[in-house]
C-alpha cells in the first residue's frame, strides 16, 4: 500500500538531513502588522549615524506608537521626512540632530509610522 508523504532511503541517511533549516520568510521575519506596514526608500544621509543610508530599504509600521528613541516617517510642512523621536521639555518631537526639533503634535506634522527594519545592499 502506497502511503502519500512517506519515503524510505534506498541507502544510507545523508548526515546533511540533520542540519536542514526551514525556509527563511523574511515577511514573517519584518513584519509584525501586515496591513499597517509599507515600504520606502531613504533619501539622503542626514541619519547615517543612526544606520540609516541613502537609498537604503526602509519597513515602516504604522500600528506602533511613536516613542522617545524611535526612528519614524513623517509629513513635516508637507515634506516627508525621517526623524527621531525625542523627549524634550517633557514633550515629545521630531529630530535628526540637535540643531532642529519639531513638535510632533504641531499643526504641519504628522507621523506615518515607526521604522522597524533596514535592509541595506552590500
Amino acid at each position: 500500500m502506497f502511503i502519500p508523504g512517506n519515503r524510505s532511503s534506498a541507502g544510507f541517511p545523508s548526515p546533511a538531513d540533520d542540519y536542514i533549516e526551514p525556509t527563511l520568510d523574511l515577511n514573517q521575519l519584518l513584519i509584525k502588522n501586515k496591513v499597517a506596514t509599507f515600504f520606502m526608500r531613504a533619501e539622503g544621509d542626514a541619519l547615517r549615524d543612526h544606520g540609516i543610508n541613502h537609498g537604503d530599504l526602509l519597513i515602516v509600521d504604522r500600528s506602533i506608537t511613536p516613542t522617545p528613541g524611535k526612528t519614524v516617517v513623517a509629513v513635516i510642512d508637507g515634506e516627508l521626512v525621517l526623524r527621531i523621536v525625542q523627549k524634550i521639555d517633557g514633550k515629545l518631537a521630531l529630530t535628526y540632530d540637535q540643531s532642529e526639533a519639531v513638535a510632533i503634535n504641531g499643526e504641519d506634522t504628522q507621523v506615518w509610522g515607526v521604522i522597524t527594519s533596514v535592509v541595506h545592499q552590500l
